[in-house]
């Protein structure tokens, strides 16, 4: 409606809402393709990947196919340890054009005989399988789906063969990315974003635990073209261009953006999102009468998905259902048992899809979705800027059904727009807001929340890899790119929903070239297709089902851009398949945004003989989360397994008793508010939020068994969301604490294909013969230079990364307190002082110990000592007359060479005015010679008296001062009786340190000359304070490793079975059986002999970083299993020396 209309509707007295409207120039909006036109699907750029970033595990072709039949993993779930339940999936577009033949059938062409008229052809572009890939008769060229290049790496080698593996661009596989995104080349300030991932939601933003990417077209399949060779159009049944100004161009002339998006959090970890952006590139109006055409049909299109059921491999009692109420189609076994090819059952569960977003019209002036919105569209602009909740209240009201707005999206008063007060009316469902102009003067200042106003490019100030601000960002208006705008609000479309659904047989479907008949595949969904109203209804295949669902028909004009949407969809039961529905209904309404843990840490592991070191990164630290507009880190948790699925740690349970969190070894978490366990999952768990331990960085687990392999994931956690009752919203709901996913990727023959950042494997064996392991030149029990009494320790957590060529620095910084002579230590940072590098930043120091983060492959543990009297040194000094060493005793008779019965009490001044704690050091000395005290005047205190005692600071090494305090007030000098009371001058005025007192059984017998007393200290490390030291790596000393020949043995021995490190696997349901040889040179060779002298096995050890075990898989050289007995074997070591020794082997 237009803004004068609109104002005239509110009636001429309310022109004062002028004010607070602001009219802008609509901005048209990036729909259509920013790919350049030369790149074009090729069949050289066809790649296979896998998706397994939560529990739905398949493998999938950037051509639309998905779930391919017998390539493992295909339609798993759950992963791992579920198994098949789909076996292919393809994403189909038919149309219906026009035909042409009537003016091909005249000169100079004469394709067909003159007067022939035009027809109506039924283009399909599909590519699945074999069945459902058309080629070129003449030339086997496909024609079909094709990947357009330059979306992936085609040069990208697998990690655990290191041969050439080229896989569609996924998220966590960086080597999988293309060096530049095609489509981003016409963003002016980074075109092209090379580095940087393409994500949904802009530049670099990883909003999925797992989110592959790809562009495909139809333009190759020219079954409705001329040969260009022939020079004969390649269908009797007509010729379609969908560009006539380009003969090139074939199919139905679609491009389609494919988004792959699976999150493993605990509410969709049984969901993957398929997102499917189809742009027409031809100049066919879809949707177009064809006036001239007997009928006057309307062209059009249908998107359309196919399924091929799976469910194990008996296939004989699977049934399907759709409910259009909830656009969703799914299927299920009937006993719920599905077969593993290789033997054995496992339980199934029900699955299917759901229509999250299907095609729009918003050309109808109706509102197909029920929203309340008429013609809502996913590229309109910015629209015009309502300030005011009453001015928005009152367009809302005049241009939408209000009703079905709120019976859609909630109270209009909850809507983010309506609330900042706020609205630009082409975010038309209201949930765009922008910067937080929190001083009211209408600009972005620094240190403001942007919110929605990221700019283009999707990222904010609080990002990683945050480039600066591009445009659109802190405006003020919505731009595209922008969360909840335009083409990432999903709700600004008029959706039409499931329009269709089949359920058939695989049989049925894949017979002769019916995947491959335009006519008989248009056919199919168009009686596909029920009325409107239609009821829930269910089917039974019983074999081999096969299931087609559609939306349409579908109106798409030239260069415009439309929107299929799905979420797969996995439950335990129907009930569960149910809930996960609403699940991903939940997740679509927002967006695909939703909290988010913070940023996922890397974690390093360090093997050890007896012990596993661990150690992280402080990446997660720096977490912003977008949806809540927090810093909400608040901890780590380490979690560990012995298997791979980590089944053994999943042992926390909600109220009913069902596994849901795994049991973390260690956690830290910050020192704040947020701790112990919070109400999650609608009240049905706990989750454990922490101590107020404080963070650390590394970790050593010495709960390990040599030989056995361990599994760590470190998960980096918040605090969750508890928002503030309102008016408005007086029971909002809380936002449960998110943590990071882990996975480790396993094939079914139980081999590792690789993990996430955040997990480790490790197994822990015996050092080699003479190691010496990595470690620091120095001794770090004190400082290099200052007067700090605390120690360092440094932890080698990465013996690779150790560098011997460098000189380290760690320093301190601290604050002074009180009259100046207390400090407190408040940071630390670490430098290569060999070029003056920062390592560790300045870091507040607020514990002790404190370990650092790693640096150079080591962590450093500083134990700094808080301000205390050091009672193990403070006394009357003497000297052991056994070991020569200072030892200290407030009793000097205790002492040898003392004869002075004065025992000292020592305590620091308290409670006057001139008290004063320091961290000095003091010694006072009885002499043959007197010293006067202060004549400066003090309560209580002799002025100007002489006694027998001198005074040193030791710390400063200037004297100090003595004062005589008199205790029993006779105004003269008793001692034993007074107090000495140690004191510095500062500013002419005395701190008073600490008061000495003696006391004396019988009769006094003074101190002899020369006879001292020293107050000792505890000091915390000041800004003098460092620490310098090198490092040396491990290395073998050949003469230690002769020494420890007689360490090597055999692990088990005897072995009887089996062993607990052995693994097991799907398909074996057990690994390969093996011993272990522990305490081995670093290089040596191994020979297994059977009691006859023969020999079984030759083995060669090349360990590394002091790798001291070996393996042997009980097969000989001619791969047969060995026979149970006694063996003998015969280490030999160049250079070194030789082993003999036996082990059994028990049946």
């Amino acid at each position: 409606m237009q803004l004068k209309f609109f104002l005239r509707r509110l009636g001429q007295t309310a022109s004062w809402m002028l004010a607070g409207l602001l009219l802008v120039v609509r901005v048209q909006a990036q729909e259509g393709s920013t790919i350049p036109p030369e790149y074009r699907g090729r069949e050289d750029a066809v790649a296979r990947g896998i998706m397994n970033g939560n529990l739905i595990e398949t493998n999938y072709r950037n051509h639309g196919e998905m779930a391919r039949w017998n390539d493992m993993p295909w339609g798993i779930w759950p992963k791992t340890i579920g198994g098949r339940h789909i076996d292919g999936i393809a994403v189909v577009v038919v149309g219906l054009v026009r035909g042409e033949r009537a003016k091909w059938s005249q000169p100079p062409y004469n394709f067909w005989p003159p007067g022939t008229r035009d027809t109506l052809l039924n283009p399909v572009s599909i590519r699945y399988r074999e069945a459902g890939t058309k080629v070129n008769p003449a030339d086997g060229r496909v024609w079909g789906w094709l990947p357009l290049p330059g979306f992936h790496n085609p040069f990208r080698r697998d990690p655990v063969t290191n041969q050439r593996q080229p896989v569609p661009a996924i998220s966590d596989d960086p080597s999988s990315w293309p060096p530049f995104w095609p489509d981003k080349l016409h963003i002016a300030d980074d075109p092209g974003w090379p580095g940087r991932w393409n994500g949904m939601f802009g530049k670099g933003v990883f909003n999925a635990d797992q989110e592959s990417f790809y562009v495909m077209d139809d333009l190759s399949d020219a079954e409705y073209l001329i040969d260009p060779r022939t020079r004969r159009p390649n269908s009797q049944y007509g010729i379609y261009y969908p560009d006539p100004n380009d003969s090139t161009k074939g199919g139905l002339g679609l491009q389609v953006n494919v988004r792959l998006l699976q999150w493993a959090n605990i509410l969709a970890e049984d969901v993957m999102f398929m997102i499917y952006r189809i742009t027409n590139l031809g100049k066919t109006n879809f949707g177009e009468v064809l006036a001239d055409v007997p009928g006057q049909p309307q062209t059009g299109l249908y998107f359309a998905q196919f399924v091929d059921y799976g469910m194990g491999n008996e296939e004989t009692d699977e049934s399907a259902a759709f409910n259009p109420q909830l656009d969703v189609a799914y299927g299920w076994d009937h006993d719920g048992i599905g077969q593993h090819m290789t033997g054995g059952t496992y339980k199934l569960g029900y699955t299917g899809f759901a229509f999250l977003e299907s095609p729009a019209n918003d050309h109808d002036g109706l509102d197909n979705d029920e929203d309340g919105i008429v013609d809502e569209q996913r590229f309109g602009g910015p629209g015009f800027l309502i300030e005011g909740r009453d001015n928005i209240r009152a367009y809302v009201q005049a241009n939408y059904n209000i009703t079905l707005f709120e019976r859609h999206y909630g109270p209009l008063e909850n809507r983010r727009a309506y609330l900042a007060g706020r609205w630009w009316t082409g975010d038309e469902d209201l949930d765009w807001v922008g910067f937080d102009d929190a001083n009211r003067n209408g600009v972005c200042d620094e240190g403001e929340l942007l919110n929605d106003d990221v700019g283009r490019d999707g990222l904010g100030p609080y990002d990683i890899g945050y480039p600066g601000p591009d445009e659109g960002e802190c405006d003020g208006q919505p731009s595209i790119g922008e969360p909840n705008f335009d083409e990432l609000d999903v709700d600004e479309s008029d959706q039409i929903g499931l329009t269709g659904f089949h359920l058939g047989t695989r049989p049925f479907y894949e017979a002769g070239d019916n995947l491959r008949d335009d006519s008989w595949m248009w056919a199919r969904i168009r009686q596909s297709q029920f009325r409107l109203g239609q009821e829930p209804r269910q089917f039974v295949a019983n074999v081999e089902p096969f299931l087609n669902f559609s939306s349409g028909p579908v109106e798409l004009g030239s260069n415009e851009t439309d929107f299929f949407s799905l979420g797969w969809i996995f439950g335990v039961d129907e009930q569960d398949f149910f809930k996960n529905r609403q699940t991903v209904q939940r997740i679509y309404d927002a967006d695909y945004r939703f909290a988010q843990p913070p940023m996922m840490p890397t974690l390093k592991a360090e093997a050890g003989d007896g012990y596993v070191v661990l150690s992280w990164d402080t990446l997660a630290l720096r977490s912003f989360d977008r949806f809540t507009q927090q810093f909400d880190f608040e901890g780590f948790k380490l979690y560990k397994a012995t298997d791979p699925l980590f089944s053994d740690a999943r042992v926390i349970t909600n109220v009913y008793g069902v596994p849901t969190f795994y049991k973390p070894i260690a956690q830290w978490d910050l020192i704040n508010e947020y701790s112990g366990t919070v109400p999650v999952l609608e009240n049905t768990a706990f989750y454990d939020l922490g101590s107020n331990t404080g963070l650390q960085f590394s970790y050593i687990d010495r709960d390990v068994v040599n030989g056995k392999t361990y599994y760590y994931a470190l998960v980096a956690y918040d605090h969750g969301f508890r928002p503030e009752p309102d008016e408005l919203n007086p029971n909002p709901e809380p936002i449960d604490p998110q943590e990071n996913v882990f996975s480790v990727n396993v094939d079914q023959a139980g081999n590792i294909r690789g993990h996430s950042p955040n997990v480790a494997i490790v197994t822990p064996r015996a050092r080699a013969a003479g190691y010496v392991p990595a470690a620091t030149n120095e001794d770090l029990s004190r400082p290099t230079e200052g007067i700090g009494t605390g120690r360092i320790e440094v932890t080698v957590v990465n013996s690779e990364a150790i560098r011997p060529d460098v000189v380290y620095r760690l320093t301190f910084a601290d604050t002074t307190e009180g009259f100046g002579d207390v400090y407190r230590t408040t940071h630390f940072a670490l430098y290569n002082a060999t070029t003056n590098e920062v390592l560790i930043p300045r870091t507040p120091l607020i514990e002790s110990p404190q370990t650092t983060v790693a640096a150079d492959g080591f962590v450093i543990t500083i134990y700094n000592d808080a301000r205390a009297v050091n009672w193990n040194q403070t006394g009357w000094v003497g000297q052991d007359p056994e070991t020569g060493q200072t030892v200290f005793r407030r009793n000097p008779r205790q002492l040898a060479g003392y004869q002075t019965n004065w025992v000292v009490s020592i305590e620091e001044d308290q409670g006057s005015n001139f008290s004063a704690p320091a961290y000095y050091e003091y010694e006072i000395w009885y002499a043959d010679s007197l010293y006067r005290t202060p004549t400066r005047p003090y309560p209580g205190h002799l002025r100007g008296a002489y006694i027998p005692f001198w005074c040193r600071n030791l710390s400063t090494g200037q004297s100090c001062d003595l004062l005589v305090r008199d205790l029993n007030s006779n105004g003269q000098v008793d001692l034993p009786g007074d107090a000495l009371v140690v004191a510095d001058l500062r500013a002419g005025v005395h701190r008073f340190r600490y008061v000495l007192t003696f006391s004396v059984a019988g009769e006094s017998i003074a101190p002899s000359p020369g006879n001292r007393i020293r107050i000792s200290t505890f000091r915390p490390f000041s800004r003098n304070d460092y620490f310098q030291f090198t490092m040396r790596p491990g290395y073998v000393d050949t003469d230690l490793a002769r020494k420890e020949l007689e360490k090597i043995a055999v692990v088990p021995n005897p072995y009887i079975a089996a062993a607990e490190w052995e693994p097991r696997t799907q398909v074996q349901g057990r690994g390969p059986r093996r011993i272990q040889f522990i305490h081995l040179p670093e290089r040596c060779t191994i020979r297994i002999f059977n009691m006859r002298g023969e020999l079984v096995r030759k083995l060669e050890h090349q360990g590394v970083n002091g790798d001291g075990a070996a393996w042997w898989d009980l097969l000989t050289e001619d791969g047969q299993e060995v026979a149970y007995g006694v063996y003998i074997y015969h280490v030999e070591a160049p250079g070194i020396g030789e082993k003999v020794g036996k082990f059994a082997i028990v049946k």
